[in-house]
């Protein structure tokens, strides 16, 4: 499977101060990558470096063999979607209102959203099951519900890739697992290629075909969740002591005390 995004020696400072430190990453076409790392090892720097909303002091970026760099803005959220930590909705807009942002690439300066674009909103609410929230006020909503909002958003957009930030944080349990099942069906119905920053170990287990571990601004380690999470590799990433305990056919991760 090809290489959507190859980046050689990437580097990235913030006044002054160097946290992506040389990193090298392959993305395949079609997968679904978690990063994990402890809070402040660069993640989402990486993600954004990743979506071209921050350029690089040093290195190469490519997207499907071309510079991310040398790639229009409006180009590029045609073919990466970025969804943030925290989607703030200042302004009570509805769900559908929302979505149809996710046209704006593909709209001129003074131009309103046709029928083709309203039809594409109202099928990336139907993909991931919000379309019966479409005329109430993305404030007046749940958290959850917003989340699934800002990824219909984002599928409107039409893109390549997706890419978010600890989409699941500070949801319910039934929230995570809905989320994270629609990540994972809409990779594999339309090859999208995913990367997410999480902190959920048990997601990285059940639903990431590959993990990056990320540690003071370098890839620390990467692969399958069977190869990634090991003590040894998540007691160095986050410094704490951890135990990898296998029982029944499942991993159970558990901070040492």
């Amino acid at each position: 499977m090809k290489n959507i995004i190859e980046g050689k020696d990437i580097r990235f400072s913030y006044d002054g101060t160097e946290v992506i430190k040389g990193v090298d990453i392959s993305i395949s076409q079609g997968r679904m990558i978690g990063l994990l790392g402890a809070n402040g090892v660069g993640k989402s720097t990486l993600l954004k470096i990743l979506c071209g909303i921050l350029n690089i002091k040093s290195g190469k970026l490519f997207f499907e063999e071309k510079e991310l760099r040398h790639i229009s803005n409006r180009d590029t959220a045609k073919r990466i979607a970025y969804i943030p930590q925290n989607s703030t909705f200042d302004f009570p807009f509805t769900v559908s209102e929302v979505v149809n942002m996710g046209r704006a690439p593909y709209l001129g300066r003074f131009e309103f959203e046709n029928e083709k674009d309203m039809q594409i909103s109202f099928q990336a609410m139907q993909k991931v099951g919000i379309e019966h929230l479409k005329d109430r006020l993305i404030t007046e909503i749940s958290g959850g519900e917003r989340q699934l909002t800002s990824i219909a958003r984002a599928l409107a957009q039409e893109p390549e890739i997706m890419i978010l930030d600890e989409p699941v944080t500070f949801l319910d349990l039934k929230h995570k697992s809905k989320i994270m099942e629609i990540l994972n069906n809409l990779k594999n119905q339309k090859t999208l290629t995913i990367i997410s920053a999480t902190h959920d170990i048990y997601a990285s287990l059940y639903y990431f075909d590959e993990i990056i571990v990320l540690k003071d601004g370098i890839i620390f380690a990467e692969g399958s969740s069977d190869e990634i999470l090991r003590e040894d590799i998540l007691s160095s990433a986050y410094g704490i002591k951890v135990n990898v305990r296998k029982e029944h056919g499942r991993t159970f991760v558990i901070p040492s005390v």
